[in-house]
């Protein structure tokens, strides 16, 4: 044997050994996270192999469009002023009795009719005139934005949600839309079902509001809220949604607060995560900067207080719109407001350019407020949700089902493979048995990279080692008839067996170049299992191509060594 072999042999041998080691946590069932073993990963399973959470969540599309005509309308009121166009009363939202088809009313002298008219047409072709009466125009969204709304809000759901789960770690999840106005979540082996379910249906506003003390001073808002409770026999306990409590307070402090003010909470939590005290504030409902205007957001640490905190950024019009906020509210104090939950409220010591700053958390145990500053930076990071989701369903998939399917599709494919090995070994005799290696060495590389790449095994993805298997086959068959035809051309063993690779290697290429195009395509336009699919199926393409082509090849040149060492001049083919 000549160096360039040996060589080859020990790139083999490194092949081997590293398969080897991703694997065996996964054969052996090892804890990861107490071995010693170097690699702590395993193979991942997909929902329908290990179980996990399976959710159907609604879009509320009638807030939806209820926030979108509000744009436009204090839009459309800007360019009117603009316009020296005067209006003889404030406009005013109106909401049907179905609450899908919102409009803004304008009363409006008739002399601009034809003004307001043509602006609306002119600048604004998603509005519609939906009403001409009294000397009032009402403008709604026109039916062509609201179907334009609706996908782009499903689709928006779709990949903020998914944005978040993978920054979450959930590994592989589903996440498609159903119908017009629903998505369809799968996590995978999800254990944390209370946090995920958290994480996936918060609102994630970011809101930056102006705390009125002027009108009520912090104890005489505190005061009002335990008058309300009292009198209403209002009481939070530990499991009830803070929203709810929070909505109710505010439906019974109507009259009580000035108008478009409203009452919002910050709260801190205990070691065991309950809420063990509530501090309210009376904020301007106006919200000038939001999540939207968010360019990133991490957790960064108080080099002071060494606690954990969560800096972002604002991009260049929320930086110029914070910028205008702070200069215009000195020695007031700013409210950082998440999901309606108000985080701090800093007073604003003079303009802050730059659109940069923290939120701080409440005080408590390290960890959970190292663990809570990761959530809102997750939430930050990946975005606010265009709507309010509902939970519709939710079931939770059992591992038995997922054990069953994996002893099942375990004993079919080693029926299968037996079978396979069974038969190339009988026809092809000693030259089988090396095709049976390869086999097996083609299964385990396919294994071991799906563990390197964290990817997620699925029953399609098992359907795909199935077919990688019988791609090997086949290449293995195409040799090895090459072979057989150059043995028969009157040929020496070696010369036989390096004109049969070299021949069969542009056929081999071509199948699997055709089946790499098919994948590709399947992982480039389906969804779901069919990517898994696809996925393994491009996976097991090159370790095919690596064990037919190199492993075989160096095997036989082994076994022609064993050979001419014995003085034989038949190949066992």
């Amino acid at each position: 044997m000549g160096r360039a072999w040996w060589g080859k042999f020990l790139l083999l041998l490194g092949v081997v050994t590293l398969s080897g080691m991703y694997i065996y946590p996964t054969l052996t069932g090892m804890d990861v996270e107490k071995t010693k073993f170097p690699i702590k990963e395993k193979i991942n399973l997909g929902l329908d192999l290990q179980g996990g959470l399976y959710m159907v969540l609604g879009v509320d599309f009638k807030q939806v469009y209820k926030e979108v005509v509000e744009r436009r309308k204090s839009s459309f009121e800007r360019r009117l002023e603009e316009k020296g166009i005067h209006l003889l009363e404030p406009s005013a939202m109106e909401i049907g009795d179905e609450g899908d088809d919102p409009l803004f009313l304008l009363k409006i002298n008739a002399s601009d009719r034809e003004a307001i008219y043509k602006l609306a047409k002119d600048e604004y072709p998603n509005l519609r005139l939906a009403r001409e009466e009294n000397g009032a125009l009402g403008f709604g969204l026109a039916r062509s934005y609201r179907s334009d709304i609706r996908e782009q809000t499903i689709n928006q759901s779709i990949e903020v949600i998914r944005n978040r789960i993978d920054e979450f770690g959930v590994t592989e999840p589903q996440i498609t839309s159903q119908g017009l106005d629903r998505v369809v979540v799968e996590l995978p082996g999800v254990r944390e079902v209370d946090r995920a379910k958290a994480l996936i249906g918060r609102t994630a506003k970011l809101e930056f509001k102006i705390v009125d003390d002027e009108s009520m001073s912090p104890s005489e808002v505190a005061q009002l809220v335990a008058d309300i409770e009292k009198e209403n026999k209002i009481e939070f306990k530990d499991g009830d949604r803070f929203s709810d409590y929070v909505r109710l307070i505010n439906q019974k402090a109507k009259g009580k607060i000035k108008e478009g003010r409203v009452l919002s909470f910050s709260r801190e939590t205990g070691i065991d995560g309950k809420i063990v005290r509530r501090i309210p504030y009376l904020l301007f409902d106006k919200t000038e900067v939001t999540g939207e205007d968010l360019q990133d957001a991490s957790v960064t640490f108080d080099q002071e207080k060494r606690t954990p905190v969560v800096s972002f950024e604002l991009n260049p019009r929320g930086a110029n719109l914070f910028e205008k906020l702070t200069s215009e509210n000195i020695e007031k104090r700013l409210a950082i407001v998440l999901d309606n939950i108000v985080h701090t409220a800093p007073v604003i010591q003079g303009r802050i350019p730059g659109g940069r700053g923290q939120i701080t958390l409440g005080s408590g145990n390290g960890n959970d407020l190292i663990k809570e500053a990761k959530d809102i930076a997750i939430v930050l990071k990946a975005g606010a949700l265009p709507a309010q989701l509902e939970f519709l369903e939710q079931r939770v998939v059992g591992p038995t089902l997922g054990q069953d399917s994996i002893e099942k599709s375990t004993f079919a494919s080693l029926m299968g493979a037996l079978a396979i090995f069974f038969f190339i070994m009988i026809y092809y005799r000693v030259s089988g048995m090396i095709a049976a290696l390869s086999l097996v060495l083609n299964v385990a590389m396919v294994l071991a990279i799906l563990v390197g790449f964290e990817a997620t095994l699925t029953l399609p993805g098992i359907a795909g080692i199935a077919l990688t298997v019988g791609i090997a086959v086949d290449s293995n068959v195409v040799i090895y008839e090459r072979i057989r035809e150059e043995l028969r051309s009157g040929k020496t063993i070696l010369s036989a067996i390096e004109a049969g690779f070299q021949k069969a290697f542009r056929t081999i290429i071509d199948a699997n170049v055709t089946n790499a195009a098919a994948a590709i395509v399947l992982m480039t336009y389906g969804t779901g299992p069919i990517k898994g699919f696809a996925v393994t199926m491009l996976i097991g393409i090159v370790t095919t191509l690596f064990t037919a082509i190199f492993f075989c090849k160096m095997m036989f040149q082994l076994y022609m060594r064993r050979l001419e060492n014995k003085g034989a001049k038949v190949l066992s083919i």
